[in-house]
């Protein structure tokens, strides 16, 4: 749109804006509130943690099979994260899923791994399977996973819960990360958290890069 191509007359008691090169015109009013909101969209773009490419992250879940998981909970419910790992390989060895909330009180979940449909599925959580991914619903930003792994640390260094256990900290580095979206809220400066697709249908929950 050109803007130096129109020009604003009154009319009916408002500004309007006309241009030689649209059909249509509107008034001022309307068109400040839509400049308005996309500015704020793309601040909210530049905000978001981008996807990240480091680490293969491979993981799905059935709710057929696990319906009573604390992971559903944490996909439905804002601001409910879990921890997940695993182990085993499903071939050689049985695979075991483990589910850690972050309420502080309940026990470790293990989740075996048992179908076939499930045991064809690759796990890669990230950096490493024993570290795993942090998952949850967000106030505002919907279902995501991040790494659990410390992205500003050189050895892999797993987080721990913190502060109102919607925050994460390195017990090396001493970064706090907000898992709301993903950035230092104390510490050094640095990269923010390792942020992964996720998404739960109601069937599968997954999450990838």
């Amino acid at each position: 749109m050109r803007m130096n191509s129109g020009k604003w007359k009154e009319e009916g008691g408002r500004r309007i804006l006309c241009c030689r090169h649209l059909s249509f015109h509107f008034p001022l009013s309307s068109f400040l509130f839509f400049l308005t909101s996309y500015l704020l969209l793309l601040s909210s773009c530049e905000a978001e943690a981008p996807i990240s490419r480091t680490y293969v992250c491979r993981f799905v879940f059935s709710y057929k099979d696990h319906s009573t998981s604390l992971l559903f909970a944490a996909a439905q419910n804002p601001g409910t994260y879990v921890y997940v790992t695993t182990k085993g390989d499903g071939k050689n060895s049985v695979r075991h899923v483990y589910v850690n909330s972050n309420d502080g009180k309940t026990p470790q979940e293990d989740n075996i791994i048992s179908t076939d449909l499930e045991n064809y599925s690759s796990y890669v959580l990230g950096a490493s399977n024993s570290i795993g991914l942090f998952i949850g619903t967000t106030n505002f930003n919907g279902l995501w996973a991040y790494d659990r792994a410390c992205p500003n640390c050189s050895n892999l260094q797993a987080m721990n819960w913190t502060g109102n256990r919607q925050q994460v900290i390195c017990p090396r580095c001493q970064r706090t990360y907000e898992l709301e979206t993903g950035a230092i809220i104390s510490g050094d400066e640095g990269s923010s958290l390792m942020r992964y697709y996720c998404s739960f249908d109601g069937s599968i929950l997954r999450a990838w890069n």
